[in-house]
């Protein structure tokens, strides 16, 4: 077994939406609704397959997300297998200014955990601590593999989906956190280098590449949705 995963820690997926020439949201960071009805019908059954859902903090309040599982038929079949309806929302911020009043707060159907640093504002941690499990680093930024082992843990969290956005699924990579991506390319063209990618703004390169291959894809509506396993080299 490796080194680096000798720390148990949850199966990680990433499930994502990006444009034909590579961008996940535009440069002012709308909410990212440029995907057909289809894409948005997977996105639950791919929540619905994972004990949590994993976002940060500027993807859970440019998309207004709740990251609830709404549709009846999923939330039952997960009870008949022995599980809770939702599955947990996690929600990571480094700084932890999170704005109160964002809808992930007020949803109540599922627990919500906030993964942050000592570094999110006094009122802040006053304001969130009675919506959520609040779990702070006392570090400069979450550490993320002992997050995640902390979530298998403490709240039994054996595979999770992380939708975004780009600087997560970056930093996942850079820890090789990363095993599968969901990925559906839109018809469409965003532009500029200010729009992000599948790992945020244009940056430094990964110290190593990671390979993936090609599990499954399907076409509709004019998209192409595919699915990649993680796959490790040897030497």
């Amino acid at each position: 077994m490796r080194a680096s995963r000798a720390i148990r820690v949850p199966r990680v997926c990433a499930h994502f939406a990006i444009t034909a020439d590579g961008k996940i949201s535009t440069k002012n960071l709308t909410p990212s609704r440029f995907t057909s009805p289809s894409d948005k019908s997977r996105l639950h059954l791919i929540r619905a397959a994972n004990d949590a859902i994993l976002a940060g903090r500027g993807t859970v309040e440019a998309d207004t997300m709740s990251m609830g599982l709404s549709r009846l038929d999923l939330r039952e079949e997960r009870v008949r297998q022995g599980l809770p309806p939702e599955p947990l929302r996690v929600v990571i911020s480094n700084e932890g200014c999170f704005q109160t009043s964002s809808k992930i707060f007020s949803y109540t159907s599922s627990p919500l955990v906030v993964l942050s640093t000592i570094r999110m504002p006094q009122d802040v941690r006053d304001a969130i601590a009675p919506h959520c499990d609040l779990i702070l680093f006392d570090a400069p930024t979450v550490p993320l593999r002992k997050a995640l082992a902390m979530l298998r843990r403490d709240y039994a969290v054996k595979r999770l989906v992380c939708e975004g956005g780009g600087q997560l699924l970056r930093a996942l990579a850079v820890e090789d956190l990363l095993d599968e991506i969901h990925l559906t390319i839109a018809p469409v063209i965003f532009g500029g280098s200010a729009a992000p990618s599948l790992t945020g703004l244009p940056g430094v390169l990964l110290r190593e590449p990671r390979f993936f291959r090609l599990a499954n894809f399907a076409v509709s509506e004019g998209e192409c949705a595919l699915h990649y396993i993680r796959q490790r080299r040897e030497g």
